[in-house]
């Protein structure tokens, strides 16, 4: 019969009564989100750990977060499409809608977040740049990489960087299923986005 741990003599911050027991840091959601808030830039990949896929969004400013949120009967993600599924929230609304999971930065190199970013605004919120909506673009799963409506969460940041860089090779290949949890991936070399943290 194998031996089972006794926790009795667990402390408050999780560590043990072992002194070689390393301390288990505390996740404040308050802490969280101010840093969320202080840190995150304009351009930003933002990959939301929330089982299987994942969740994919790109900060449009410093103060502003775009998605394809999804949601409903999965039927609807391959099939129907989800209509109208294109949000845009202030940063700390989203990071508060989101902190049950653990969502990490992704911070493209050399600049080309920005300009990702501007077309993410223009292509799948607001042809004049305005906080108010005019477009709206239907979730679906079943379009290729390049078809911009219907679109998913993953496949909007990635076309974001394909389309919205210029001539720049910045995202690589058209690949048939754009997961959030490796958008990262999706780069070549010298633009490949850096982890700036997990909120």
């Amino acid at each position: 019969m194998a031996k089972k741990e006794a926790n009795y003599g667990a402390m408050p911050d999780g560590s043990g009564t072992n002194p070689d027991t390393p301390k288990i840091e505390a996740r404040s959601a308050a802490g969280n989100v101010n840093r969320f808030v202080r840190d995150i830039r304009k351009g930003d990949i933002l990959i939301v750990k929330s089982g299987g896929f994942g969740h994919a969004a790109i900060a449009t400013t410093n103060n502003y977060i775009l998605e394809m949120h999804g949601g409903g009967n999965i039927i609807n993600w391959a099939v129907t499409g989800i209509p109208n599924n294109n949000r845009q929230y202030a940063t700390r609304t989203w990071i508060n809608n989101h902190i049950k999971n653990w969502t990490e930065i992704w911070r493209p190199r050399q600049g080309v977040g920005s300009s990702a970013a501007n077309y993410a605004d223009y292509k799948f919120w607001s042809s004049t740049h305005g906080l108010k909506k005019n477009r709206h673009i239907t979730y679906g799963l079943g379009a290729g990489p390049r078809t911009t409506d219907p679109n998913y969460c993953s496949k909007m940041v990635w076309q974001s960087f394909w389309f919205g860089t210029g001539s720049k090779n910045v995202a690589t290949g058209t690949p048939a299923f754009i997961t959030p949890n490796a958008l990262p991936t999706y780069f070549y070399k010298s633009y490949a986005p850096y982890k700036v943290g997990s909120y």
